[in-house]
């Protein structure tokens, strides 16, 4: 079995603080860091870093930023991995299944180290825990960052990098036969009598030799021509890999940032295969999208979600939707910022987020974790997955409310954009429920907005009901939403974690702003054409401040606390329709001016 690492966890560095971050590996495929910038998704890679990556562990030393808080006094840096695959050299019967690295200014070894670096057998009579390099060998971390991208990989700046891991395998194959080793000894003397029979050559040797040995003096140092390119026993560097293009060789700096990412997972896929059974790769990403144009990221992530390879585990920091994998839930990583600016990080297992969905209504024997994943990837729109690099989702049935409502919370001061909110289009009240519980169940808040649909009649509006009720269900509720709204006629009632447009969008905005909605509706068709989304988005776009005076400005006002999530914003008291446990809206964590981004 190639080695692998299981699962990393880490305590205390930069952004992650006392509460614990674990993160899983999948089992195939691309293990996927999603979130907002500055959430700490380039802490859990740096830590990924320390345990396996060009540094020796011992050897690392951190800064006092590199402490959550800044602050080393009275707590370590920890970080430990769970791995497989990897025979521990002291015992040869049981495997390394641990590996910790912590770091403690408050508790130094003799010779001042704040380091210490371990590891655990699964042989429990083993009794050994110093890391022996050949241990740590046999599972390192390539890094493709800002600071180590295609041309540091493929160079022999240190002998973790991609190429020097290569030729030190190639290096042992070659000579391990002593045949062989022979037949390139004799070849190589061979090559050395063919470049003397050059009397140009032959005559610069000889000059070379009494000049420094003039030049010198007594230094016992002289000049000599290297030809270790050819000699077997130095092959270990002399192999060069470069990129090429109509047959030409190219240089490095020549390429993209994009390209050199792609070309860099190529060199990695190819070793995985050749040596991955004996040692394992872990090619860290740091945003694979970077300088790529929308299709050829798409075209990557196809690729790297469907990369399997014996001995090669891929990590990427993404902000694009298309490195994001929904067949493949477990494969994702949630990383973000509490109220307090720790990282938190939200990931399950299929069998956990079957559970979280049956919880909030999903139906138990249809919901199953061989069907979860390819449920919700025939569902996802680009739209709704990027959803889940919100900081809060507001899902709405369709384009119409996507395109206008963002402009009418504006008007209420709730500039979308700027404090992370997603108006997320579900196509369809019957997908409301579906995509609340997969974002819930993944850490995201979501809030919903939906028709009441009382202009609906006979078995329309029946469905239309049993729709609504399994929106219920996902808010952890019981009953009919919009019941409420429907018997009192407000054309938009706010409730705990939704609100109701009576009977629809365009309804509702009549019975708002009145003759001026309907002027700005009807004007809008010679601008933008007959389409209801952009009617509905110029209309929006052009409401004067005057046209928000009275019960317009102060209802949507109530949905802007809503959406926030303000503590005071409270179902009626009176709502006919009550749940198990009431749905708490949390403090909004991100009231600060600081842009999602």
């Amino acid at each position: 079995m190639a080695p692998r690492i299981q699962s990393l966890s880490v305590q205390n560095l930069r952004s992650i603080g006392e509460d614990r971050v674990t993160v899983g590996f999948p089992d195939t495929g691309t293990l996927v860091l999603l979130g907002e910038n500055n959430a700490g998704k380039s802490n859990v890679t740096r830590a990924l870093d320390i345990l396996f990556g060009d540094l020796w562990p011992g050897t690392r030393r951190l800064d006092d930023h590199d402490f959550h808080g800044r602050d080393s006094d009275g707590i370590a840096v920890d970080i430990g991995a769970e791995v497989s695959g990897i025979v521990c050299p002291y015992c040869q019967s049981g495997e390394a299944s641990y590996f910790r690295w912590t770091y403690d200014t408050q508790e130094m070894a003799e010779d001042g180290n704040p380091a210490t670096y371990r590891f655990r057998c699964s042989n429990q009579f083993c009794g050994k825990s110093y890391v022996r390099r050949e241990m740590r060998s046999a599972l390192s971390a390539a890094v493709l960052d800002a600071d180590r991208r295609l041309d540091y990989q493929l160079s022999y700046a240190s002998k973790y990098t991609m190429l020097s891991k290569l030729m030190h395998r190639f290096h042992e194959r070659l000579l391990d036969n002593p045949g062989r080793k022979e037949q390139l000894a004799a070849i190589f003397a061979g090559l050395l009598e063919e470049f003397n029979g050059v009397p140009e050559f032959a005559e610069f040797k000889r000059l070379l030799a009494e000049t420094a040995e003039d030049f010198g003096q007594n230094l016992p140092y002289r000049l000599d021509v290297d030809f270790s390119a050819y000699d077997p026993s130095n092959f270990f560097r002399s192999l060069r890999v470069h990129p090429k293009l109509s047959d030409e060789a190219r240089n490095f700096d020549e390429l993209g940032t994009g390209q050199s990412q792609v070309l860099a997972l190529a060199f990695a896929y190819a070793y995985a295969m050749a040596y991955g059974r004996s040692e394992g790769t872990i090619l860290v990403i740091d945003e694979p999208e970077a300088n790529l144009h929308p299709l050829a990221q798409r075209w990557l992530a196809t690729r790297l979600n469907g990369l399997t390879a014996p001995g090669l585990q891929v990590v990427v920091t993404t902000h694009s939707p298309h490195f994001v994998d929904l067949a493949r839930p477990e494969s994702l990583a949630m990383v973000r910022k509490d109220a307090d600016g720790a990282t938190r990080v939200a990931q399950r297992s299929r069998e956990e987020l079957r559970t979280a969905l049956v919880e909030r209504g999903a139906d138990p024997d249809r919901t199953t974790p061989e069907t979860i994943g390819p449920f919700y990837a025939a569902g996802a729109t680009t739209e709704i997955v990027s959803g889940l690099f919100a900081r809060r989702c507001v899902l709405v049935e369709g384009p119409t409310e996507a395109f206008a409502l963002p402009e009418l919370l504006r008007a209420r001061d709730l500039d979308v954009l700027r404090e992370g909110v997603a108006v997320v289009s579900v196509e369809g009240i019957g997908n409301i429920p579906k995509w609340h519980r997969l974002y819930t169940a993944l850490g995201i808040d979501c809030f919903c907005v939906f028709d009441t649909d009382s202009n609906k009649v006979g078995k329309e509006a029946t469905d239309l009901v049993t729709k609504r009720r399994d929106i219920a269900a996902a808010l952890g509720r019981e009953g009919d939403p919009a019941e409420l709204a429907t018997l009192i006629g407000e054309p938009l009632s706010i409730g705990q974690g939704y609100a109701t447009l009576d009977p629809n969008f365009e309804g509702a905005m009549k019975a708002l702003f009145g003759d001026q909605w309907a002027k700005l509706h009807e004007e809008a068709v010679s601008s933008v054409g007959e389409s209801k989304p952009l009617r509905a988005r110029y209309a929006a776009e052009r409401l004067k401040e005057s046209d928000f005076t009275g019960a317009p400005g102060e209802q949507l006002a109530a949905l802007v606390r809503a959406i926030r999530g303000d503590d005071d914003q409270v179902p009626p008291a009176d709502a006919p329709w009550s749940g198990q446990d009431p749905w708490e809206a949390a403090a909004d964590p991100w009231a600060s001016d600081e842009p999602p981004f």
